[in-house]
């Protein structure tokens, strides 16, 4: 049973929702949670019971984050739709293998960092899926 604190600046609704699910789950115990006013941060601190599912848990989290960070996805659910259709992918398998190691390694895991410099293979499909729906709509426009 590994301790882990999970902190956030913007996404403490994400966080109590995904906590209380994993919670009703059986998959961690939360300790505490508790607002920093002077530093700004959410701060959830949980036990692991269930280390086989929590990496792909967190992941999914960090992937509707970054989606959430990416200014052309946070306002269009239609492409938000179609950034759900990547996590089934091989990208997918590689950010939660990652996850793993991160958490084998590390206590504390801040939501909006992680998903800003260490999902970078997801943030770089993300980009590369919005680069070819504008250029399939530059071709469209010039027929």
């Amino acid at each position: 049973m590994k301790q882990l604190n999970i902190y956030t600046s913007k996404y403490e609704n994400e966080l109590r929702d995904f906590a209380a699910k994993e919670a009703a789950a059986g998959t961690i115990a939360i300790k505490h949670s508790r607002t920093c006013e002077k530093r700004r941060l959410f701060e959830l601190c949980c036990v692991c019971l269930n280390y086989k599912t929590l990496p792909e848990s967190l992941t999914a989290l960090l992937m509707d984050i970054a989606e959430e960070e990416n200014p052309v996805y946070r306002h269009s659910p239609r492409l938000r739709e179609m950034a759900q259709s990547v996590r089934s992918s091989l990208v997918h398998k590689q950010e939660v293998k990652q996850m793993r190691a991160f958490l084998a390694e590390n206590k504390a895991l801040h939501l909006e960092g992680y998903a800003t410099f260490r999902l970078s293979e997801y943030r770089e499909k993300l980009d590369m899926m919005i680069y070819t729906l504008v250029k399939k709509i530059k071709f469209s426009k010039e027929d």
